[in-house]
């Protein structure tokens, strides 16, 4: 694909609906499980009958509790990334000589939000913890297909086809879905963990392993890989985002099983700190699987194996 070709509006939608998807309804999902406010309304798709988009919080908290406003923020975040993820989608049907493997993708991006829009109905009407779980292990699916839709999307990728030789190339394409595999079962043990169907320990081990292999991949990619123009800068920020997520866990086990525990004068500010730490946890634990996604990617589509 030559500079020509870039379609800024596909890439802008696409780092919208990242955010949005990142911030706004992961975010906003982690701050309603850590609140447990996941049923503040029994209903969907009006919440008590009020409409979804109401926007008055004050009024929502004064009736249901200041943890409903969370939850209808959460809902109406979901509402805006399904319109992000419709207008992304006709761009790239209505766009001129877009690839044919984008408007594939831009389908099943849109697919999964939807599947995730009836997961989170099915979790409110039956309240079944099993679909809390997956609806929370969807997000992380949203974001990834994302991710790659705004890389190919991208001008940097548009301009630059080079793909130098590397020996090593293989081995970081290897490790690299290696380690999405690994952060996923970390994710999904972190899922269950929160809506309270996990172990600690579980969780525990699995971050170990997903660190240690996280660990290497840098390595790896700020190593080998010094004449790449974009690998080690990816590996770099993977890397700080990694420090910041090993910081943040410690964090969150310190207030929630560990020394901290017993450190907070009240029970509101030991609640606060508690909610604060788990769901900056998930949101950066959410930047770590995109960031490796990009990683993937670089590897996966910019290098060239040696043939020996």
């Amino acid at each position: 694909m030559s500079p020509d070709n870039f379609h800024p509006w596909i890439y802008r939608l696409s780092l919208a609906a990242i955010f949005v998807a990142v911030v706004m309804t992961t975010g906003l999902g982690g701050a309603v499980t850590s609140t447990d406010v996941g049923m503040a309304y029994p209903t969907w798709p009006d919440i008590n009958g009020w409409s979804l988009f109401n926007f008055f919080y004050g009024e929502i908290a004064a009736e249901f509790g200041a943890g409903a406003s969370i939850e209808h923020t959460h809902r109406q975040a979901g509402t805006l990334i399904g319109i992000l993820v419709i207008l992304l989608m006709v761009a790239c049907f209505r766009g001129k000589d877009v690839p044919s493997h984008w408007k594939r993708l831009s389908i099943f991006i849109f697919l999964l939000v939807v599947a995730q829009g009836l997961l989170g109905a099915v979790r409110v009407l039956e309240n079944d913890q099993l679909v809390a779980i997956i609806h929370a292990i969807g997000a992380q699916l949203c974001v990834v297909a994302l991710v790659a839709m705004a890389k190919h999307s991208s001008r940097a990728w548009a301009e630059d086809q080079t793909a130098p030789k590397n020996p090593l190339s293989q081995r970081l394409r290897l490790w690299t879905r290696v380690g999405i595999v690994v952060l996923f079962l970390n994710l999904v043990s972190a899922a269950s963990l929160r809506h309270k169907a996990g172990a600690f320990m579980g969780h525990f081990i699995l971050a170990l392993v997903a660190s240690a292999v996280l660990l290497w991949i840098i390595r790896l990619s700020l190593t080998a890989f010094g004449s790449h123009p974009r690998i080690p800068k990816t590996g770099k920020r993977l890397a700080q985002l990694l420090g910041i997520q090993l910081g943040l866990g410690v964090g969150t086990w310190a207030c929630l099983f560990g020394p901290l525990l017993g450190y907070f004068e009240t029970e509101q500010m030991r609640f606060l700190a508690q909610t604060s730490f788990a769901t900056a946890h998930l949101v950066v634990g959410v930047g770590v699987l995109a960031q490796l996604a990009a990683l993937d990617m670089e590897a996966r589509y910019r290098t060239e194996p040696v043939k020996e």
